[in-house]
C-alpha cells in the first residue's frame, strides 16, 4: 500500500566544483568549498515504476539548512525557508512521470539573512549549509493517512500504570480501527474503533522506565503507525513532576554537528555515541538549541532521555518584532506537527538570551508561549534567560518568569562578574520564588577564560554543591558535553573553528571533567 524511496545519492554543484555526495551532506566540511556561504545545487534521479501510477507522491526532507528551492522534472515545486532544522513535505504528484526516470533538484542557500531564525550571524553554533538530514519520496493512496497525532489524557496513575483515553487526530475522513501494541514484545494490548480510545493499566513512560507502544491506524486500504509513550509532565509550585512523582532535572547539553569530518550532517552512530555519553554520565535531561532529527528523538524515546527542543532564536535581535514572532510561529507549527508523538520531548523552548528584561522580549515570550500551548497543551514551555541575575536590575521583570520553569544561564564570575557568587545566586533564585528554577547553562569556555579542564571541573563541583541546597532549583544543565563547532568560535579556523566548552573534545574523546560529571551525578542516585 505504501512505498518509500530514500534519496541518498546526489550530484552536488557549487560554482565550478562538482562531485557526488551521499545525503546527509554539508559542504562546509569539504576542504574545497568549506568557506562558502551562499547557494549550492543538489540533483538526483529516481525511476518511478508505472505500477505506482494513481498514488499520491510526497517528497519529504528532514532538514535543509536553511533555504530550499525544490524542483521535480524542472517544475518548480516550492520553497521552504525561515527554518533550517525542521522537517517539511511537498505533494509532488502532479510532477511525477510514472514508468520513467525523474529528476529532483534542490537549490540550497545558507547565507546569513534577516528573514530567518537563527537570525543573520547571531548564533553560537555552526552554519553548515546542505541537505543535512534524510530525504525520501513516498507513494501512498490518494486518501491515505498522512499523519497521526496521539494525545493521552491520563485520569489515574497506580504503581507505574495509567488509565485514561487516547485521542487520535489525523487527516482521513474514512472509518478506522486503532490497535495498540507493546513495543517491547509486539503483544496486542488494545483495539478500538474511532478516535477516542479508553485505556486501562498501560505502562507509563519515564526516564527510568521508557515503556513504548506502537499505535496502528487501519482503514479499508491503508495502515499507518506511530510510536508513543504515555506520560504526564507538570509543575506544582517549585517542583517538576513526571507521572505524579517529583523529578530533579539533572542534565548536560550536547551540541550536535561538531565532529569536523561530518558537521551538521553527522551520521546517526556518532549522535548515538554522544547521547550514550549523556546517559552514562547520569543525565536525565538535555536541551537542544535547535530542532533535531526524528532519529535522535527516537533514541531519546527508547532510552528515557528527557528533552527540551527549542526554536533557535539566540542573542539577537533583542528587540523581538512581528517578523520574529511570525517565524517562531512557523517553526512552532512544524515542531508540534512533526514531533508531536515523541514522549522524550517534555518542554518546548522559545528563545535563549534575548535581553529578557526588555518589554519587547517579554511580550514575545508571553505571546509565543501562549501560541505553543494553543497547539500542544501536554508539554511545558520555557524561555532561557541570562539577565535574571543582573544585580542592577533586581526589581525588573524578566521573561524567564513567564515560562513554566524559570530557566537561567549561570555564568556568575565569568561572563557575568561577581564578587559574591553564593549570595548573588541566592538573590537570583529568590526572584523566581514560588516556581521551579532550572540552571539552563553553567560551565567554562576557553580560551576566553583560563584554567583549562581543571578549572572546568572545579566549577562543576562547586556549583553542584550550591544548587542542591537551594529549595526552588529543580535541576541544572552542564554546558557542555562537547567542545563545539561554531562560526563565531574563539579557537581554530574554518571547519575546526570552535569553542572549547566541553567535557569531551570535538571527536567525543573524554576529558577528566567528564569523569567527574559522571561520578557526581551517578553517586547521587
Amino acid at each position: 500500500m505504501r512505498y518509500a524511496q530514500t534519496l541518498n545519492r546526489w550530484n552536488f554543484t557549487l560554482g565550478d566544483y562538482k562531485t557526488k555526495v551521499v545525503i546527509p551532506h554539508t559542504w562546509n566540511v569539504d576542504d574545497e568549498v568549506m568557506k562558502h556561504r551562499g547557494k549550492a545545487i543538489y540533483e538526483t534521479e529516481i525511476f518511478v515504476s508505472l505500477d505506482l501510477e494513481g498514488k499520491k507522491s510526497l517528497l519529504t526532507f528532514n532538514a535543509v539548512y536553511h533555504t530550499a528551492e525544490i524542483y521535480v522534472n524542472d517544475n518548480f515545486v516550492g520553497t521552504h525557508s525561515r527554518s533550517g532544522y525542521t522537517p517539511f513535505r511537498f505533494n509532488v504528484t502532479d510532477f511525477i512521470q510514472f514508468g520513467e526516470n525523474n529528476t529532483v533538484k534542490v537549490i540550497v542557500d545558507n547565507t546569513h539573512i534577516e528573514n530567518m531564525l537563527p537570525h543573520k550571524s547571531d548564533f553560537d553554533w555552526s552554519d553548515d549549509g546542505g541537505i543535512i538530514r534524510r530525504a525520501k519520496l513516498e507513494f501512498i493512496e490518494p486518501d491515505a493517512v498522512e499523519y497521526m497525532h496521539i494525545t493521552e489524557n491520563i485520569t489515574s496513575i497506580n504503581n507505574g500504570f495509567a488509565s485514561g483515553t487516547l485521542k487520535i487526530k489525523t487527516n482521513t475522513d474514512k472509518p478506522f480501527k486503532v490497535k495498540v501494541y507493546d513495543y517491547s514484545n509486539g503483544k496486542l494490548v488494545l483495539e478500538h474503533d474511532g478516535s477516542d480510545i479508553p485505556f486501562e493499566n498501560l505502562k507509563l513512560w519515564s526516564c527510568y522506565t521508557p515503556n513504548l507502544y506502537v499505535v496502528t491506524l487501519e482503514t479499508d486500504n491503508d495502515i499507518y503507525e506511530e510510536r508513543i509513550g504515555i506520560r504526564k509532565i507538570e509543575v506544582k509550585g517549585e517542583k517538576v513532576f513526571i507521572n505524579d512523582e517529583e523529578i530533579y532535572l539533572k542534565g548536560c547539553e550536547w551540541m550536535p554537528g561538531s565532529h569536523p569530518d561530518f558537521g551538521m550532517a553527522e551520521p546517526l552512530d556518532h549522535s548515538i555515541k554522544c547521547l550514550r555519553q549523556l546517559k552514562s554520565a547520569g543525565c536525565v535531561f538535555t536541551r537542544f538549541h535547535w530542532q533535531q532529527d526524528d532519529a535522535v528523538l527516537d533514541w531519546c524515546d527508547e532510552n528515557g532521555l528527557l528533552v527540551q527542543e527549542e526554536i533557535p532564536y539566540w542573542g539577537y535581535p533583542k528587540e523581538a518584532a512581528g517578523l520574529q514572532f511570525d517565524i517562531a510561529k512557523q517553526q512552532a507549527d512544524e515542531m508540534v506537527f512533526f514531533h508531536h508523538n515523541h514522549p522524550s520531548i517534555i518542554c518546548w523552548g522559545v528563545g535563549n538570551e534575548l535581553g529578557a528584561q526588555s518589554e519587547s522580549t517579554i511580550n514575545y515570550v508571553k505571546d509565543i508561549i501562549k501560541y505553543f500551548k494553543s497547539k500542544d497543551s501536554r508539554r511545558l514551555v520555557n524561555y532561557v534567560s541570562n539577565t535574571l541575575s543582573r544585580v542592577e536590575n533586581t526589581d525588573k521583570d524578566d521573561a524567564a518568569l513567564y515560562g513554566d520553569i524559570a530557566m537561567w544561564n549561570d555564568y556568575l564570575g565569568l561572563w557575568e562578574p561577581s564578587d559574591d557568587i553564593a549570595g548573588h545566586m541566592l538573590r537570583t533564585c529568590k526572584k523566581a520564588e514560588g516556581m521551579p528554577l532550572l540552571v539552563s547553562e553553567f560551565g567554562l569556555c576557553e580560551p576566553h577564560f583560563k584554567g583549562g579542564d581543571k578549572e572546568r571541573a572545579r566549577i562543576l563541583e562547586e556549583r553542584l554543591s550550591m544548587y542542591k541546597d537551594i529549595h526552588n532549583i529543580c535541576g541544572y544543565m552542564w554546558f557542555s558535553l562537547n567542545d563545539y563547532r561554531t562560526h563565531c568560535g574563539e579557537a581554530g579556523e574554518d571547519k575546526m573553528r570552535r569553542r572549547v566548552h566541553g567535557s569531551t573534545d570535538l571527536y567525543g574523546n573524554k576529558k577528566p571533567s567528564y569523569e567527574l560529571l559522571r561520578k557526581l551525578q551517578c553517586d547521587d542516585e
